[in-house]
C-alpha cells in the first residue's frame, strides 16, 4: 500500500523560528519536512505529552483497522 501525502499549513507565530528550522536543515543536509517530522514523531512519543497519552499507539491502531476496511472492498 502506498502512502498518501498529506499537507498541513502552520502559522508558527515566529519568523525566527521558521529561519533556524530552515538554517538547520541545510547544516545537516536535510530537508524541513525531515526536521518537522522528527520533531512531531518525537513529541508523540509514549510518555512524551503533558496528558500522558500514546499517540503512536492510537495511530497504529486506527492505520490497522483502516487496512482491514480496504480489505474488505
Amino acid at each position: 500500500m502506498t502512502q498518501k501525502s498529506t499537507r498541513i499549513t502552520v502559522d508558527l507565530g515566529s519568523e525566527e523560528l521558521v529561519k533556524a528550522v530552515k538554517i538547520a536543515a541545510v547544516e545537516q543536509g536535510r530537508t524541513v519536512r525531515d526536521i518537522v517530522i522528527e520533531a512531531l514523531t518525537q513529541w508523540l512519543k509514549p510518555g512524551q505529552s503533558s496528558s500522558g497519552q500514546d499517540y503512536a499507539s492510537m495511530i497504529d491502531t486506527i492505520n490497522k483497522y483502516r487496512a482491514r476496511g480496504n480489505q474488505s472492498r
